[in-house]
Order: C-alpha cells, then structure tokens, then sequence
C-alpha cells in the first residue's frame, strides 16, 4: 500500500513526498518500506520490536543528486548479499544525523557516528545500520552516483575517506556544512537547500580526489560560488560573506577571481543580472513589476538596474517578458 503524499507547494517539486500518519497502524511499516524503493535502492529497514511506526520521507533531486530526509522511530537498516544480488546499485550516500547517534557495520570496520558526524556509504557493499529503538531520529541522505568525482572510488577508498573525515579538519568543515544544509532543508528554503547540496557535493569530490578546496583555487572559488547563488538577492552579499563561506581571507578571494580573470564584483553583478533575467521570463513573475525583480535579485537602486541591465543585455528588462 503507497503512503499518502505530503502536500509541499514550494519549488521544486520532490521526487518523493510521503508519510504514514493516515494509514492504518497494521500498515504503516510495510509503506514505510515499500516508499523507499525509488530512493534507498535494495536497503531494508527492519520492524521495530514494538510501537507505533510514524514516519515521513521527503526527497529532492538537484542536477543528479538526490538529498532526502527521514523521520522515524528508531530501528535497523540492512543492505545484506541477498539486497545486493536482488537490487544492484553503486551509489554513494552522504549520511548525517543532527540529533542522534548511531552504529554502523560497513567495509570491514564497525562505526559509532556522533550526533552531527557525517559518513559516506557505498551501496554496492553490505551494511548495517542502527539507530536507537528508544527514541526518533532525523536522517538526511544525500545520494550521488559513483562516478560523481570522475573517479569510481573502490570500497577501500571509501572506508579509507571516512577514516580521514572522522579524524580531520576537513571531516569538520563537511560536517558543518551538512548542518547549515538540514537547517535549510527543514526551513523550505529550497534555492538555499540546493545551494548548499552543491557545496557539500564540491567537498565531497575534493575529499575523493585528494583536492582540498581550502588550497586549490579552482575548487575553492566553485565551492564559494554554489553557496552564494542562495544570496545574491540579499544586496548586503559582500565579497566578506564570500570568503568566510571558503574560509579564506578576502584578499585570497581576490586573488582566485583575479587568477580566473574575474573580479569578485562583476562576477556577483552578472550572477544577479543572470538570476534578473530569468524571474523576467517566468510566468510565475509575470504579475510582479521590474521593481520587485530588481529588488529579488539583489539590486537597490532601480535606475541601476535598468541601466547595467541594457548594458549586458544589450535589451530592456520588459523586452524578456513572456
């Protein structure tokens, strides 16, 4: 039996939206399982010994990668040789918890994850995974295809990045990153939510490739960039809140844009003349005046706009209506 949808009115629109609050007591796990199919392929969550089983999942896909949220009671996950042989799948999975702790059994190695920790799963090898059957939890997955870091990492070289995120500053940084992400996610501040899904993504891959975005210039100022598109409307977004999202000095980012033969401030100017542009062509925004756009996309003064604007586009604002 299909759990019944969670209404969610804001944009995008989820690849999964579900819960077990309307179904019947004697059905509510048996749904809770058969709605992770699309998402968690070949893991099985086990019954709890006893209670109700309330839950809900919810599921976006940003350019590929799939970032869902579960709550639930407390209860065991296993990817077993049966799961692998039934479902093959080769996805990797970020895992992070805010507010519980958890056990895991994978690659060879048993982990205890703080509150917070995140953890990277290979879905083509067993595990096991347990929450505590005394309390609820809240786990968000962020699903990405193997080959995400164009490189296919082996199990060895998973464990092997786990190892160092449990042990290392830049475990931390993710770490933190993924708990700005949640935060976004539980608000419904999707553009944020996405942003912040492609930075811990851009970590991720310097993580695997042995590219440290705090020192590799190309990924710091492609890290900084995707977390800033969730600011460009606020016209206080400055070159300061650029580089303390990287961790850098502002003179450092200068230097990056400088190197990619950008400044910091034209870049930031295009981004939201870019982001102008498209609430122009929108239906949704047909209603809204080019004052209330210039003002979503982070521009003050409207005579500014309309000037800078022309001077890109070489067009008037109302000239991309639909």
């Amino acid at each position: 039996m299909a759990m019944n949808a969670i209404s969610v009115h804001d944009e995008p629109v989820p690849v999964l939206a579900a819960t077990t609050a309307d179904q019947r007591e004697s059905d509510r796990f048996q749904s809770f399982r058969d709605a992770l199919c699309d998402v968690y392929l070949g893991i099985r969550p086990e019954r709890p010994s006893s209670g109700s089983f309330d839950a809900d999942v919810l599921a976006y896909d940003w350019d590929g990668a799939i970032l869902s949220r579960m709550r639930a009671p407390g209860h065991e996950a296993r990817r077993d040789a049966a799961s692998l042989a039934r479902v093959p799948d080769d996805a990797l999975f970020v895992n992070v918890s805010p507010d519980s702790s958890s056990r895991l059994d994978h690659l060879g190695e048993r982990w205890r994850m703080p509150a917070g920790a995140p953890i990277l799963l290979d879905n083509s090898a067993p595990f096991a995974l347990e929450f505590d059957p005394r309390r609820r939890f809240r786990l968000y997955s962020l699903r990405v295809p193997r080959t995400f870091a164009g490189v296919e990492p082996s199990g060895r070289a998973v464990a092997d990045l786990n190892r160092r995120l449990s042990a290392s500053g830049a475990g931390a940084r993710l770490g933190a990153q993924c708990a700005l992400l949640t935060t976004e996610f539980d608000a419904g501040r999707w553009d944020a939510a996405s942003a912040m899904t492609r930075a811990v993504v851009a970590m991720l891959r310097g993580a695997l490739t042995s590219v440290d975005v705090e020192t590799d210039a190309p990924s710091r100022l492609e890290s900084g960039k995707r977390a800033a598109y969730s600011r460009i409307n606020d016209p206080d977004f400055d070159v300061h809140e650029f580089a303390r999202s990287v961790n850098v000095s502002v003179r450092t980012i200068q230097n990056d844009f400088r190197a990619s033969g950008e400044t910091f401030r034209g870049w930031l100017l295009g981004a939201r003349l870019d982001a102008a542009r498209e609430l122009l062509r929108s239906p949704a925004w047909r209603e809204r005046s080019v004052e209330v756009v210039a003002a979503a996309s982070g521009f003050r003064d409207i005579a500014h706009f309309h000037h800078v604007f022309r001077d890109r586009f070489d067009a008037t604002p109302g000239s991309f209506r639909p």
